[in-house]
C-alpha cells in the first residue's frame, strides 16, 4: 500500500467512501465475494457503521463483523456443516485483515490480528476439499511458512504457480482459485520479510533469488509438481521486483508474470517513501496505517537500501508477461517496455489494462480479468513448450 495506490484510486469514480484509499479497500473487499471471501450484504452492513475519516470506526466495524462471522463458522463446524464452516472462516479472514490494515505495525494489535487471521485461514484450509496443505519450506536453517493447493489428491504432475509477495492468506485470492480451476497447483509462501517473518527476525533481502531457490527446491521435491512447468507471479512494485530478480537468477522458473515488472527500484523509491510513513498520531488514517507495512515487509528504513534492488534483464531467459495499468507511473511503464525489448525470449510481452476494462489499480476490483489474462497466457506458454 503506497501513495501510488492512493493517487491512482483517486482517479476512479467513488464507489462508497469519499476517501479514495478507503473506497478502494472497500471495493476490493467486495471483489472477494467472487471467491467466497466476503458477502456483499455483510460488507455494506460494516460500511454503514464506519464514519468517514474515523479510523477507530473502521476497526470496530470490521472487527465486529469478523467476530460474528467467526462464530457462525464455529457453530457450523460443531454441527458438522463443513462447507458452511469453511466459507464462514474464509470471510472472517478477510474481515480480520481489514481490521489489521487499520492498525500501525508498531501497535501490538496489528500482529495479534494477523495471527488471528492466519489461524482462521488454517481452519479453512483443513476443511477445504481437497484439504489445503499447511507447509514449511526449508530455508537456511529455518522455514518459510506457506500453503500448497492442488486440484485433487492424485499424484499427477501438474504445472504449478508460486507467489510470495504478501502474507500467504492474502495471496490466496491472487492466484489460488483460478489456478485450481485450470488444473494448476498453487504455492502461497511467506518469503523473508513477508507476513509475520519480520517479527520473527527473518527480514527481506534484495537477492530474492536465494529464498526463491529454496521454494523451487521444495517444489521439485514433490511428486505432484511438474518441474518443467513452474511459473512465478509477483504483484505490486515489491512483488514485481521479487520475481523479476528471481527469474534472472533461478532458471528453473519456466514462466514469469509480474504486475508490474520492476528491474530497478531506485527511481521508484518515491512509491515507498513519499508520504508513506506515518505522521503524528492525530493524523492517523487508513492509508498512513497501511503504509507502515511497507518498511516492515521490505526491511527498508531509508531510500539507500533500494540501490541494491537491481536486475540484469539480459539474464532473464524465460517467457515473461509484464502487466501494467495504463495509469501507472511512466517509469513503471517504461521499465516494462525496456524489459520486453531486452529479454531474450520471443514470448516476453506487455499487457496494459485500461479503465474501459473495468479495472483500477492492480485490478483489485476485477480479479476475473487479471486471472483470464495471466492464466490464458500461461496455458499458451506451456502448450507451446509441448507440455
Amino acid at each position: 500500500m503506497t501513495e501510488h495506490t492512493q493517487e491512482k484510486a483517486s482517479e476512479r469514480k467513488r464507489f462508497y467512501f469519499q476517501d479514495p484509499f478507503t473506497d478502494l479497500a472497500f471495493l476490493h473487499t467486495l471483489t472477494l465475494h467472487g471467491f467466497k471471501g466476503s458477502e456483499i450484504g455483510e460488507c455494506y452492513s460494516a460500511a454503514a457503521q464506519i464514519q468517514e475519516g474515523d479510523i477507530q470506526s473502521w476497526r470496530d466495524a470490521w472487527n465486529g463483523l469478523a467476530e460474528k462471522v467467526e462464530e457462525v463458522g464455529r457453530l457450523a463446524e460443531a454441527k458438522g456443516h463443513r462447507v458452511s464452516a469453511r466459507e464462514a472462516y474464509l470471510r472472517a479472514v478477510t474481515y480480520y485483515r481489514n481490521v489489521a490494515w487499520g492498525w500501525r505495525v508498531s501497535d501490538p494489535h496489528y500482529r495479534a490480528t494477523i495471527e488471528k487471521s492466519r489461524a482462521l485461514f488454517q481452519q479453512f484450509a483443513t476443511l477445504s476439499d481437497p484439504p489445503i496443505e499447511v507447509v514449511e519450506v526449508p530455508y537456511e536453517g529455518t522455514v518459510l511458512p506457506g500453503y500448497f493447493l492442488r486440484p485433487d489428491v492424485s499424484s499427477r504432475q501438474r504445472p504449478t504457480i508460486v507467489i510470495g509477495d504478501n502474507a500467504s492468506e492474502e495471496l490466496y485470492y491472487w492466484v489460488a482459485p483460478p489456478a485450481l480451476e485450470r488444473g494448476y497447483n498453487a504455492l502461497l509462501v511467506d518469503l523473508p520479510g513477508i507476513g509475520l517473518n519480520s517479527f520473527n527476525g527473518l527480514v527481506f533481502r534484495s537477492d530474492t533469488e536465494v529464498p526463491v531457490k529454496a521454494v523451487i527446491d521444495y517444489l521439485c521435491s514433490r511428486n505432484d509438481v511438474d518441474p518443467a512447468r513452474i511459473a512465478a507471479y509477483g504483484g505490486g512494485e515489491g512483488g514485481g521486483y521479487i520475481m523479476t530478480r528471481a527469474a534472472s537468477r533461478e532458471h528453473r522458473i519456466a514462466a514469469c508474470v509480474v504486475d508490474p515488472l520492476v528491474f530497478n527500484m531506485e527511481p521508484i523509491a518515491p512509491l515507498f517513501f513519499k508520504n508513506v510513513l506515518p505522521g503524528p498520531e492525530d493524523q492517523e488514517t487508513l492509508a498512513s496505517n497501511a503504509g507502515t507495512v511497507i518498511p516492515l515487509i521490505w526491511g527498508l528504513t531509508n531510500p539507500e537500501a533500494i540501490k541494491q534492488m537491481q536486475v540484469e534483464l539480459g539474464d532473464i531467459t524465460c517467457p515473461t508477461l509484464c502487466l501494467n495499468d495504463s495509469r501507472d507511473y511512466p517509469e513503471l511503464l517504461e521499465q516494462a517496455r525496456e524489459a520486453v525489448a531486452t529479454i531474450a525470449n520471443r514470448r516476453a510481452s506487455q499487457h496494459i489494462f485500461v479503465p474501459e476494462d473495468g479495472a483500477s489499480y492492480r485490478q483489485l476490483d476485477n480479479f476475473g480479468l487479471k486471472h483470464r489474462v495471466m492464466f490464458d497466457w500461461l496455458d499458451e506458454v506451456f502448450a507451446s513448450q509441448g507440455r
